[in-house]
């Protein structure tokens, strides 16, 4: 059952058609009305049929987090990658006993803690339900959004995202946690995490952690940060999550105060993803190969060759050619997926397999003769067999 109901839409449209929306949501979970901000890029208008991976970015009552992340895929995605980007606020309500920390800390146990935190917090499992059975449904049903979403949250954020983790692992795929208090209630989240069971992780999920200076010689708030922080990378970074969790971990502390560590840790923490992704010969053909199944997607030969390119465009040549010998099992037919291959092999100095695949490029082209435009046939076979020739010397 559908328990969202719309009750304002507000649109702002900005340079080169993205698109920003502001929907609201009277949530029956929540008992409140709650906004969201909803980013579009430019491909998702350009594109009518075009469906889209989505991230979700936690703690958006402070607009500048929705801004950074939304700003950022722009620069790492280029032509090929682009999102919907949702930001989900929590608000202040002081008479409802509602804040953030209300959202995203789940009960404590510890007396100080509890004493601490007085009546704000402990909503994290309403708010997991809120976020599963409202905010996913309604941008899926709005949206043109493909399966896979990725959760963004700093702080107190990103100790939800890993609880999230921990009690509804189908709802992301990706974990972007930057500067986590994972020292809340006496490090309960290192608990939780060190008893969860792989096998309810049915398919891989990327996590990425990032920290600042938070420890105890910078201020005595931070107490139990770090050593809460390098338990949760030890617990993750175990044999029995192999081939369950892919972690990684940046380290800002040299550089970096929790303030100001959202956008350094927003920035790598999305490339460290859009690269393991979408830049990694194994993950890019599984992932566009299930997409397809599912009938999500349509394969063409331009689109596989431009998924091999950013692999090559991105210094990682091996991944490009297993992503290209994928794309050539799909369209053998194809003279220019041959050609790319060539220099992907020619890039890593294979000399004689780069010749190979751009005689490949020459024999195939040569069956299109009489069904291409003669201008057109005549440049592609010059530059195919100017390849060859520069290998031959």
């Amino acid at each position: 059952m559908k328990h969202w109901t719309i009750l304002l839409v507000f649109i702002s449209v900005s340079a080169f058609g993205q698109i920003i929306e502001s929907e609201k949501i009277n949530s029956t979970v929540l008992d409140q009305e709650r906004n969201l901000w909803v980013y579009t890029p430019w491909q998702y208008g350009e594109y009518p049929d075009k469906k889209l991976e989505v991230i979700y970015v936690f703690d958006a009552q402070s607009r500048e987090y929705f801004d950074v992340v939304h700003s950022t895929v722009q620069f790492l995605g280029g032509e090929e990658f682009a999102f919907i980007v949702v930001g989900i606020e929590s608000p202040f309500i002081r008479e409802k006993n509602q804040s953030r920390n209300t959202d995203f800390l789940p009960k404590a146990t510890d007396k100080e803690t509890i004493e601490k935190y007085g009546d704000f917090s402990g909503g994290a499992d309403r708010f997991l339900s809120f976020v599963k059975t409202e905010v996913v449904p309604f941008i899926d049903n709005k949206y043109r959004t493909l399966p896979e979403r990725v959760a963004v949250g700093h702080s107190n954020g990103g100790t939800f995202i890993s609880y999230s983790l921990m009690n509804e692992p189908g709802l992301f795929d990706a974990y972007i946690a930057i500067s986590p208090n994972y020292a809340y209630d006496k490090g309960q989240l290192a608990k939780r995490l060190n008893a969860l069971n792989p096998d309810t992780l049915k398919k891989e999920k990327f996590v990425f952690i990032s920290n600042a200076n938070e420890n105890t010689g910078t201020d005595e708030r931070w107490a139990g940060w770090s050593e809460s922080h390098k338990k949760v990378i030890e617990i993750l970074k175990n044999p029995k999550f192999k081939s369950k969790i892919h972690v990684e971990s940046m380290d800002f502390s040299a550089t970096e105060n929790h303030g100001t560590s959202f956008p350094i840790g927003a920035f790598y923490g999305l490339k460290s993803f859009i690269d393991h992704q979408f830049r990694t010969g194994e993950n890019v053909t599984s992932y566009y190969d299930r997409l397809a199944r599912q009938n999500l997607i349509e394969l063409n030969p331009e689109n596989v060759n431009m998924m091999a390119y950013e692999c090559f465009w991105n210094d990682k040549p091996k991944d490009a050619i297993v992503v290209i010998n994928w794309a050539i099992e799909k369209f053998q037919d194809e003279h220019n997926l041959y050609d790319s291959r060539g220099e992907f092999y020619e890039k890593i100095g294979e000399l004689d397999q780069a010749k190979k695949s751009f005689q490949k490029a020459i024999e195939v082209l040569s069956r299109s003769k009489g069904k291409m435009d003669k201008e057109a046939y005549a440049d592609k076979m010059e530059y195919y067999k100017g390849n060859v020739q520069r290998l031959s010397k």
